[in-house]
């Protein structure tokens, strides 16, 4: 399926791993964008798979911790060959966290070359401007840099860049980046600096960037990650309410003519 939309599974981070998947599945989402640090369960590969099998919700994403370490890049990697995921998505560690820096620039390379059917990728920290990854030891500018050294991909969360930036700068050299993306994070986020709003909430010009996706030929998945209030993820009709009118607006403005 082309440009199918995942549900990650840190969008309900105190729900059971099988209440995700179903509420996934009755909210008409494509498959599982599966955050595996938040779950015990979700270390568990052949609970994932079985979850994915009941509820005919394929896991496309693997999502990894800021804390990545081998342990848990093994992990991920077990349950990418049990599930058939194709993506691994590392979220960037802190600027301070050299230990992690220094896992990933000594093994990417090694597990690429193991696994050459996996896009490994980089998800753009928060607050950053066009995907500023200061790594000092590295002396690169800004993720592109090092995707291209690592080969790895970029997994786009827009809510974390700077407004300003992403519709002066991004949105207009989209074409430039769009081989080095492998997933986007779709939510939104406000001149206050939220993030991960409905994305019709905030301050983002989403309906533009989803369609010149689409004009220029943006093919992987779209990731839903929202972060709702505790108040509402008690109650589930409310969520799925909001989750359903997420995957219509994204049907509405991505497959639109105009």
């Amino acid at each position: 399926m082309s440009n199918p939309l995942l549900l990650s599974t840190d969008t309900l981070p105190n729900y059971g791993l099988d209440r995700v998947f179903s509420i996934a599945k009755e909210a008409g989402y494509d498959g599982i964008d599966l955050a595996m640090w938040k779950w015990f369960d979700a270390w568990d590969e052949n609970y994932v798979q079985e979850l994915a099998l009941t509820y005919d919700l394929p896991v496309h994403v693997i999502q990894t911790s800021s804390k990545l370490n081998l342990k848990e890049m093994d992990k991920a990697l077990d349950i990418c060959a049990t599930t058939w995921a194709h993506t691994i998505c590392v979220n960037a560690p802190k600027i301070t966290d050299f230990k992690v820096y220094d896992f990933i620039a000594d093994n990417l390379s090694s597990y690429q070359e193991k696994n050459p059917t996996l896009k490994f990728t980089i998800i753009n920290p928060e607050t950053s401007k066009l995907f500023v990854l200061p790594i000092p030891e590295f002396r690169f500018a800004n993720i592109i840099d090092i995707v291209k050294k690592y080969n790895a991909y970029i997994g786009l969360d827009i809510s974390h860049m700077e407004i300003t930036t992403f519709e002066e700068e991004f949105v207009r050299k989209l074409e430039e980046f769009l081989p080095y993306i492998s997933v986007i994070y779709l939510s939104d986020q406000d001149k206050k600096g939220k993030t991960h709003l409905m994305p019709w909430e905030g301050d983002l010009d989403i309906v533009h960037f989803l369609q010149k996706l689409k004009k220029i030929w943006y093919t992987n998945p779209f990731s839903v990650k929202i972060e709702f209030k505790l108040a509402d993820l008690a109650n589930r009709e409310k969520v799925l309410t909001q989750l359903i009118k997420t995957r219509e607006f994204y049907e509405k403005h991505f497959y639109s003519n105009t």
